[in-house]
């Protein structure tokens, strides 16, 4: 969003003089209202230069001192790569009592600008070997003792092809009486 020119500034202090109400102002010149108070404020202190558009107080701060406690959390996470920021906050706590420290989020944020510690995943490395063609690959998948609709006990067997996903055949079949099972409370 872009700042309001020195005209639409100048405009707004000069309909307020007039005597007009601010919120008509802040309708009238498109202006949020609080922005309006603002302006008068900064008019009534400061004069025609309290109109003046102040982009250095725009956006984020870069390129500030890096802060003692800053460059200690830092130089902790260096020391023990292990640490989180959490722990490496009740650490500046006990290191320097009575300043504010910052919460565990800007701690981390810290940590991964400083490159202290490298960039990595909590996940394990997987080495994913799926089929590369059609039919290079099969999947089985059994299911036992489903219910029909009629209360039938079934089984379910589907083949699948591990490249494309594509079903390639199903089998449902009753279960044998005289085949060995576990019973249902032994699985």
């Amino acid at each position: 969003m872009e700042a309001h020119s020195h005209d639409v500034r100048l405009k707004a202090i000069d309909l307020w003089k007039e005597g007009q109400k601010k919120a008509k102002i802040s309708r009238e010149l498109g202006v949020d209202y609080d922005t309006l108070l603002g302006w008068i404020k900064r008019y009534s202190q400061e004069g025609d230069h309290g109109l003046c558009v102040r982009y250095e107080r725009c956006g984020r701060k870069t390129g500030e001192k890096m802060s003692a406690v800053q460059s200690r959390a830092i130089e902790l996470v260096g020391e023990h790569q292990e640490w989180g920021a959490g722990y490496v906050r009740l650490k500046l706590l006990e290191e320097f009592p009575g300043v504010p420290i910052a919460q565990p989020r800007q701690i981390q944020r810290w940590i991964a600008k400083s490159g202290v510690r490298p960039k990595g995943t909590k996940l394990p490395p997987v080495q994913v070997d799926w089929a590369s063609k059609p039919l290079d690959r099969v999947q089985v998948d059994a299911k036992e003792r489903l219910k029909t609709k009629d209360g039938k006990e079934c089984c379910y067997l589907n083949f699948i092809d591990e490249h494309t996903g594509a079903e390639l055949d199903a089998f449902v079949f009753p279960l044998r009486e005289d085949q060995p099972s576990c019973p249902q409370g032994n699985l």
